[in-house]
């Protein structure tokens, strides 16, 4: 495979819609953090958005995981999205129980780290040279 292939060109539909989704999940994570951020530092109320957004990260994230299933070139990924799926749910639960539960809660910006982590190597792995 050319250098050019590896970047996207001659690639199908289906596999340039799954590396725009392991793009958006990493921007989605960040963005996350920044919001946190603009909430916890007081430059604004960001926490509703921050909310209704780490909602959305599921669109991206249950997308990789059905190309990766439903796309024979894109089988190698079905491990990683997978994962990624499995770490996105840990997330939703942490958000749900830490109001209750703050030692739980605590652990959501931690595995926030871990799904970035797995977003930046499935998009790593999508963009290297081959």
């Amino acid at each position: 495979m050319t250098a050019g292939l590896a970047r996207g060109q001659g690639q199908s539909l289906p596999s340039r819609l799954f590396s725009g989704f392991a793009v958006l999940t990493l921007v989605g994570v960040a963005g996350q953090f920044l919001l946190a951020g603009l909430s916890i530092f007081g430059a604004a109320d960001a926490w509703g958005v921050h909310g209704l957004s780490g909602g959305l990260i599921a669109l991206p994230v249950l997308g990789m995981l059905g190309l990766a299933f439903a796309t024979p070139t894109l089988h190698r990924f079905r491990r990683d999205a997978g994962v990624l799926t499995g770490v996105y749910l840990v997330q939703v639960t942490l958000a749900g129980v830490g109001s209750e539960v703050p030692l739980v809660g605590a652990l959501h910006p931690l595995n926030a780290l871990i799904m970035g982590d797995v977003a930046m190597g499935i998009a790593k792995a999508r963009f290297a040279r081959v």
